[in-house]
């Protein structure tokens, strides 16, 4: 099977027929880009390149998914990264009934909220650890058509919200920007479809911890999504 790079944030558009399966679960990969952009300390800088392996599960205006990677460092260090998404979104049709039956566009209101945990280890020793929980909203704009063999849909959603730390009582921020495309087959063997799909996700978590010593810890990231799923 092919897998699937999430990004995470995901909200899913609805569908057009009624014999499309409206809910999938399958596997995922993701490709990382993740480093630290501030001017702290070196021994506090995290960065991550390598790919993630997981599960998603999705259901219209729903998207979950989980991730795990690892990568090892210089001096016996390794680095271990966990990523977690739930998504959702209601649409808003302005020109509902002005456009043609099979294309549906929309703007998306969106709700996210995602964990990302990389600890640095030494053997069986945690030296440090990147933890975050962020919640934030959204809005967008996203496309659904039919096709002969099934239903294609896409979107680009903008998120701005609250960046919790696990460790610590500040509260920071984070800037999120998404955009997904996704094709679902029509049924097969009775119930069961593909789901197709690929996305992308920019992040950026903005730390205050360094404005009394004047420190930069912000973090950048981006990752691509390729999935594939049984749609039922």
């Amino acid at each position: 099977m092919c897998f699937v790079l999430v990004a995470d944030a995901r909200a899913q558009v609805p569908y057009g027929q009624q014999d499309i399966p409206s809910q999938r679960a399958g596997l995922m990969m993701s490709t990382l880009d993740f480093k630290f952009v501030g001017n702290a300390p070196s021994e506090l800088v995290f960065a991550f390149t390598n790919p993630t392996y997981g599960v998603f599960y999705s259901r219209q205006e729903i998207f979950f998914s989980y991730t795990r990677g690892a990568q090892d460092l210089s001096g016996g260090d390794r680095l271990v990264l966990s990523d977690a998404t739930m998504s959702g979104w209601a649409p808003v049709r302005p020109f509902k009934g002005d456009t043609p039956r099979k294309l549906d566009v929309f703007f998306p209101l969106g709700l996210n909220s995602d964990f990302r945990k990389i600890v640095r280890t030494k053997g069986s020793t945690e030296i440090d650890a990147f933890e975050y929980t962020v919640v934030a909203v959204g809005a967008g704009v996203g496309f659904g058509i039919e096709t002969g063999a099934g239903y294609l849909s896409g979107y680009a959603l903008p998120f701005f919200g609250i960046a919790s730390r696990s460790f610590g009582n500040d509260t920071d921020t984070s800037a999120i920007v998404t955009a997904n495309a996704e094709w679902l087959s029509r049924p097969f063997l009775g119930r069961f479809g593909v789901s197709v799909g690929y996305g992308y996700r920019w992040q950026k978590w903005y730390s205050d911890v360094g404005d009394i010593t004047g420190d930069s810890f912000d973090y950048v990231g981006s990752k691509h999504t390729v999935r594939i799923g049984l749609s039922y």
